[in-house]
C-alpha cells in the first residue's frame, strides 16, 4: 500500500513543479553539519545507531570543533549520545550553529 502511494505521489509532485533538489551548503558550518549527517554511519563504529564521545573524534578532526562542543550542540536529550534524529534536527538549527561558530573565533 505504501509503495503504491509513493509511486503515485512522486509523479504528482514532479507535475506540480516540486523539486527539492540537493542540499547545497552555503557556509563552512553548513558543510560541516552536512558532513556529519553524510558520515554518521561511518562514525558509528559500534553500530548502535548513535555517536558517543569516542566516535566523535574523527568528526572533531575534520570540523575543528571538540567532541564535547559537538555533543553539547546535538545531544538534546542529555544522554551523551547523538542519535541520527538528533543530528538531523541539529541541521535545522544552522543559525544557532553559525552564531556559536562566530563566538568561538
Amino acid at each position: 500500500m505504501m509503495k503504491q502511494i509513493v509511486c503515485c505521489l512522486v509523479p504528482l509532485m514532479a507535475a506540480c513543479g516540486y523539486d527539492p533538489g540537493p542540499v547545497v551548503p552555503e557556509t563552512q558550518v553548513e558543510r560541516q553539519m552536512i558532513g556529519l549527517l553524510e558520515k554518521f554511519d561511518r562514525f558509528d563504529y559500534n553500530g548502535d545507531g548513535s555517536l558517543d564521545m569516542d566516535e566523535l573524534k574523527e568528526a572533531s578532526e575534520s570540523s575543528g570543533h571538540s567532541p564535547r562542543k559537538i555533543m553539547d550542540f546535538y545531544d538534546t536529550n542529555g544522554n551523551n549520545r547523538i542519535s541520527l534524529r538528533e543530528a538531523q534536527a541539529g541541521f535545522a538549527r544552522v543559525e544557532e550553529a553559525e552564531a556559536r561558530a562566530a563566538n568561538r573565533m
